[in-house]
């Protein structure tokens, strides 16, 4: 079913844009910045004022809140402004609330827009997010439980979407989506498939805190030595977080100016230090390391991809590839699979970006634009009005719980990875494990398995066409529950009677008929186990150990 209208905000964590689409007419960036399309997301203190966007920028160097949303990301309380502390959420609301006024300002109302998505990173745990969901809905603006969308995840839909309904194009096969913007590294790999309409499944979505901000640390160092080269001490000038601040300041400007030439004059404002001469050969020295830990994170993306395929057996069932197997696959198999990459972010105008991706991928295609420049193609995958109620997602964007009479627990949180990077390297099986005996929950009676948005609401879980709420599980310690890369669900009940449960897609939740979960019955896992039945635990059905 697809979305009529719909409203994108990418809170970012340098500039923020918004755009608005209605079903496939053309995408509209609303322009919130004052003399940009993109407001800058930036805050200043003043006199105990809270500033933000523009006005904040014109403030002392040392008075600039830079980079409030790797609060969320860095599990951060309170964020650095001089020689103070102020409240993270309270900047991170300010800048929210300053999106929505501007958009208003500009002909569009947020509070009236339909659908409003926000773009979060793909790293992000569901905790991360429900803070994000809660600090917007503060700040205003109509959140729900599937406003929330990966961003590498939203920018490879943006593509997908533009190439697929261009006559002749019809794009099909994997795409990674590499996104680089000022506080996290976001890579996400696709499969497109489909014939009159795309058919997009999310095989694998990770990332890491590297990107601009990082950089922009790297050339200071640089600028740093350049200086000392010069007997510059910049340690010993007075007032260190003014320093800082401002050669931050020279570090950006240097970024982007070299994004389209090949030397810069540095002149550090503020300072009486000399001028000297940047180049693009340094800043590639500069940005060479932190590439080379991107392209560890792309090969991480790639094998956990290829765990989301299916086998077929002999004997009619399906196995998944084994870690050992993927551990075998050198960089030329994984890279081959790939057709097409698509660069995202601020930092994709970087040339070392797409020159270092070229080299990695020479057998792809690689596109620097969806039908938007690389910072707007964030906000132009939010903005979709098609294709999110077909997105197949590789991981549950909701909780699993299990409840009893007197409590409850969150057996599986939403949005966490089903395995972690260093069982890759060493088990024979991966997948994401939760057992009754290391936890709280009773060891006899019957629970109930219930899966749950993390705006809390309640997700109808469907067998064979019958919907409930919930899935009853009789307790004991042997009781556990798997997940499984490839959308299988084990389920082990008190008795130690195993049940398999697969999912074909791991849907986007929205509200009302979209909140289901579709399951279906597969073989169990072993011989003489027992399915989850929907009169499991009830007085006329118990398994025949128990009758």
């Amino acid at each position: 079913m697809a979305r009529e209208h719909a409203t994108g905000i990418d809170f970012g964590t340098s500039t923020s844009l918004v755009a608005d689409q209605t079903g496939r007419l053309p995408l509209e960036i609303v322009p919130i910045g004052h003399s940009t399309t993109w407001l800058p997301s930036v805050a200043a203190m003043i006199g105990g004022a809270l500033l933000v966007g523009e006005e904040a920028e014109d403030q002392p160097a040392n008075r600039i809140i830079r980079s409030a949303k790797r609060a969320i990301t860095e599990n951060r309380t309170m964020l650095r402004v001089g020689n103070a502390e102020v409240d993270a959420d309270k900047v991170i609301i300010a800048l929210l609330s300053e999106i929505a006024c501007r958009a208003e300002a500009a002909g569009q109302s947020l509070s009236e827009a339909g659908e409003v998505r926000l773009g979060c990173p793909a790293m992000w745990t569901g905790d991360q997010r429900e803070r994000l969901l809660k600090l917007a809905a503060e700040a205003g603006l109509p959140v729900t439980g599937a406003s929330l969308i990966d961003e590498p995840i939203a920018a490879g839909v943006a593509w997908a979407t533009h190439r697929f309904y261009q006559p002749g194009k019809r794009p099909r096969g994997k795409l990674l989506v590499f996104d680089m913007g000022g506080g996290t590294l976001d890579i996400a790999v696709l499969d497109i498939a489909g014939r009159d309409q795309p058919v997009i499944s999310v095989l694998s979505a990770l990332g890491n805190a590297e990107a601009g901000d990082t950089l922009d640390r790297a050339i200071v160092a640089q600028l740093t030595a350049m200086l000392a080269s010069r007997r510059v001490a910049v340690g010993s000038l007075p007032n260190p977080h003014l320093v800082d601040a401002l050669f931050l300041n020279a570090a950006r400007e240097a970024k982007v100016r070299l994004t389209s030439t090949d030397s810069h004059r540095v002149l550090i404002r503020g300072l009486d230090l000399p001028e000297l001469t940047y180049t693009r050969g340094q800043l590639v020295e500069a940005f060479r390391p932190q590439l080379d830990r991107a392209e560890a994170s792309i090969f991480a993306a790639l094998r956990s991809a290829k765990m989301t395929e299916t086998i077929p057996l002999p004997s009619g069932g399906t196995r998944t590839h084994s870690p050992e197997a993927l551990r075998r696959i050198g960089p030329d198999g994984l890279v081959n699979e790939i057709k097409y990459v698509v660069l995202a972010g601020g930092m994709s105008r970087i040339p070392y970006v797409g020159e270092r991706l070229g080299a990695l991928f020479p057998r792809a295609e690689v596109f620097d634009t969806t039908s938007v420049a690389p910072e707007e193609a964030i906000v132009a995958g939010l903005t979709n009005t098609t294709e999110y109620g077909r997105l197949n997602l590789h991981r549950p964007s909701f909780d699993f719980i299990l409840e009893w009479d007197s409590g409850q627990e969150v057996i599986y949180r939403a949005h966490t990875p089903l395995y972690d990077p260093w069982q890759a390297l060493s088990m024979s099986t991966l997948y994401y494990d939760w057992r009754a005996v290391t936890s709280n929950c009773p060891r006899r009676g019957v629970g109930r398995l219930r899966a749950r948005s993390i705006t809390g609401e309640t997700i109808n879980i469907g067998i064979n066409n019958t919907f409930r709420d919930h899935l009853e599980i009789r307790l004991g310690e042997p009781t556990a529950f798997r997940l499984y890369c490839d959308g299988r669900i084990v389920i082990t009940d008190g008795s130690g009677q195993a049940g398999s449960l697969r999912v074909d897609r791991w849907p986007v939740i929205h509200s009302g008929n979209f909140a289901e979960l579709v399951l279906k019955r597969v073989a169990p896992a072993h011989q003489g186990g027992r399915e989850p039945d929907w009169g499991y635990g009830q007085k006329e059905w118990a398994p025949p150990s128990h009758r």
